[in-house]
């Protein structure tokens, strides 16, 4: 409710609706944490990912730096977009939550344990985004390029 009420207003002052797809980056609020966090966090301590679901789900994920690069181009270039539709800024690669579980237990020797349920929220529900936005910007960062930059930083701290 809190969305169409905030794209609502916005409609209404002429501005621009932007959808974010699963931004990740480092994270340092466990509250924050999403999966790609919390499966390092637990293989670097625990050697072991516990999945709440079998993984078969599948996201689309975008870095938060990509994320930011993608916002400044909207506000450099803001008269560009005069459709009435959203811009989706996201990294237009899907991927499975089992390939990122086991892509991170490579790098720490970890275990991952799929639960056997599906996921019960999104149910795997895929909505393909617009990719209007590729013609005025990209994303820069693969999702595996993105869990390196993360699992650098957190090994550091």
């Amino acid at each position: 409710i809190l969305k169409a009420l905030g794209e609502s207003y916005t409609k209404s002052l002429n501005g621009r609706i932007v959808k974010f797809w699963n931004v990740y980056g480092y994270e340092k609020n466990p509250e924050k944490y999403h999966a790609i966090t919390d499966f390092i966090l637990s293989a670097k301590y625990n050697r072991l990912i516990n999945m709440l679901t079998d993984g078969q789900e599948e996201r689309d994920f975008l870095y938060a730096t990509d994320c930011c690069e993608a916002l400044e181009m909207v506000m450099n270039r803001y008269n560009h977009f005069t459709s009435d539709s959203p811009l989706h800024i996201t990294g237009f690669e899907w991927t499975k939550i089992i390939d990122v579980a086991n892509y991170i237990a490579s790098h720490y020797d970890a275990e991952v344990v799929p639960a056997e349920r599906k996921d019960l929220v999104q149910k795997n529900k895929r909505n393909d985004p617009d990719p209007f936005i590729l013609d005025y910007w990209k994303p820069k960062t693969s999702i595996s390029t993105g869990i390196n930059k993360i699992i650098e930083r957190i090994n550091v701290d």
